[in-house]
């Protein structure tokens, strides 16, 4: 199916018996579509056997990390916690800084400075903390390839402790440990914590040890963690997620508080989706475009009158934020249209560019070409990229295979970033397409909405809505569904947005109606159409109440 937006790709045929009658038929599809064949598949899934979380004490190192923190707080040592300057490597710096701060111990939180220092363990951070009498480091969200600069803390007889998620190079580095259940030959059940995530399993098992319960209030740090760092939703992840957002609701966080009446949140109604577009990216500009510690200092402070000022801070730099990314998106789209033919990857760079923008504009060209894309901040001397990428793709491989021309690089199969001397690049940008060229089969790469069940409107009836919202929270591994619905009638349009580009349509279908929201899609509209063929998504419409719903179009076209 064609024509519109994207092609459509409708569900096959199914083996849904073994739910029928537990779920409504669409949501069996579904369900059985995500590997959830089984009522018990089905239990486990809703509600996690009480095995959640997982012991602490399976990640392998982590009795070795517990003594040292152990002796630690025995001794009075003060502690440093090095995190990564994103939403993951804050929440978790917070976490283990809370956690240790109760049991007694001394910490020194430290975020490096995006623009000044860039990703990862520095001798210079090292010797910043050693200075203020750190005798042991824990790094969160970064340091497992840090083997130089463990080294280095060592030299000054600076222990350090390693947790993080990253896929390991070449061995792990000569630390006191290293929390990782990527780490090769670990028996930890589940693999794809974020850097929060391994962080709070840290304090976890730290709290256990000493026979104390860990503050419930550690869980909404991890759930942003988890949610920002778009981890799949499943096992442990979702745990976090679900039990996470119940802490939201009820934060006690001052500047949690604060932040949500910024961004007009309300804690009611408080979904993954809502910690994604709207918590997450308020939390990230600092780290983009200023000082990470501000957004660390917001989520800690227990000050109405600093998180007030720390929330206008960020909110002002989110909005500076938007605009350079609009700005450079502008001249990266410019820079893609004048290639003509689309290579296999895009790799773009211009001076004007702010590496803390950058890996923003290439989820944007990802997005609109469908390629992976590698957007290059030119600074002199030396140059620092991001790149994104598509599920058929491994962009941290294609990064790897240039690693001689490269100062370091680092990341996951679909978000890495890499710093280059600025004389490699065109090498760097030949490489990359021909690596790309090689791997990379460009024929089918359109972008398509997978349906998840074709559905009359007249079926989201309570229980189908209930349904939906018990299959949160929504996220990578668990998207959010996608239903398609044909020959709709249409009984009203309106046009909306600052230019007219978004439209609302009253709906009907079988007797029921309903409002449906396309953002960005009122160019495709064909005035006078009757009848509408639509894959939508169902959310909650906060402006009509609680309980209403919306229906939110992906693509839509006139029925035939």
């Amino acid at each position: 199916m064609g024509g519109s937006g994207h092609p459509w790709s409708l569900p096959s045929d199914l083996d849904t018996e073994a739910l029928s009658g537990h779920v409504p038929t669409a949501i069996a599809q579904l369900l059985v579509k995500r590997g959830i064949d089984t009522p018990d598949k089905l239990k486990v899934f809703l509600v996690p056997s009480h095995k959640l979380p997982h012991d602490p004490m399976r990640i392998t190192g982590m009795e070795i990390a517990l003594k040292r923190l152990y002796s630690a707080v025995k001794d009075g040592e003060r502690v440093g916690v090095f995190g990564d300057f994103d939403v993951d490597g804050i929440t978790g710096t917070a976490i283990i800084c809370e956690g240790l701060t109760a049991l007694g111990i001394d910490v020194s939180p430290y975020l490096p400075h995006r623009i000044d220092e860039g990703h990862g363990l520095s001798n210079a951070a090292i010797d910043t903390l050693a200075s203020k009498g750190v005798t042991l480091i824990v790094t969160v969200d970064t340091g497992i390839t840090s083997f130089d600069e463990v080294d280095y803390a060592k030299s000054l007889g600076v222990d350090v402790i390693i947790t993080d998620h990253h896929i390991p190079h070449g061995g792990v580095p000569n630390a006191v440990t290293s929390l990782n259940p990527k780490i090769p030959g670990g028996d930890y059940p589940f693999l794809e914590l974020c850097g929060a995530g391994i962080g709070f399993k840290l304090i976890q098992g730290l709290y256990e040890f000493y026979g104390q319960p860990w503050d419930p209030g550690l869980l909404e740090l991890a759930a942003m963690g988890t949610i920002a760092d778009l981890v799949p939703l499943l096992d442990e992840n979702r745990y976090l997620v679900q039990e996470g957002l119940r802490e939201l609701a009820n934060t006690r966080r001052p500047g949690l508080r604060a932040l949500y009446s910024l961004a007009r949140v309300n804690a009611d109604e408080i979904t993954a989706e809502t910690v994604s577009f709207q918590i997450a990216p308020r939390l990230n500009s600092a780290g983009r475009m200023g000082d990470p510690m501000d957004s660390y200092n917001l989520l800690t402070t227990t000050s109405p009158e600093e998180a007030g000022a720390l929330t206008r801070k960020l909110e002002s730099l989110n909005m500076d934020r938007r605009a350079v990314t609009e700005e450079s998106y502008a001249i990266a789209q410019e820079r893609v249209e004048d290639l003509g033919e689309l290579p296999p990857v895009l790799v773009i760079s211009d001076e004007r560019f702010l590496r803390g923008v950058a890996g923003l504009i290439a989820g944007r060209l990802v997005d609109k070409y469908r390629r992976p894309a590698v957007v290059i901040a030119v600074e002199g001397e030396f140059s620092v990229a991001s790149g994104r990428s598509i599920p058929e793709f491994n962009i941290a491989a294609a990064f790897e295979s240039c690693e001689d021309l490269l100062i370091r690089f680092g990341g996951h199969s679909q978000a890495a970033g890499l710093s280059v001397p600025t004389a490699s690049i065109p090498q760097l940008k030949s490489r990359l397409e021909a690596y790309s060229a090689n791997s990379l089969d460009t024929q089918g790469l359109i972008r398509n909405i997978e349906i998840d069940a074709v559905i009359s409107l007249d079926a989201l009836d309570e229980d189908f809505i209930r349904w939906i919202n018990d299959l949160e929270p929504y996220g990578p591994a668990n998207p959010r569904p996608v239903f398609a619905s044909m020959g709709v009638k249409v009984l009203e349009t309106f046009h909306m947005g600052r230019e007219q580009q978004h439209l609302r349509l009253r709906l009907e279908n079988n007797g029921a109606q309903f409002t449906a929201l396309a953002f960005n899609q009122a160019d495709k509209w064909q005035p006078n159409t009757e009848y509408l063929d639509m894959a939508f998504t169902v959310m909650n419409d906060s402006f009509r109440g609680k309980g209403a719903i919306a229906l939110r179009f992906l693509d839509f076209k006139p029925s035939a």
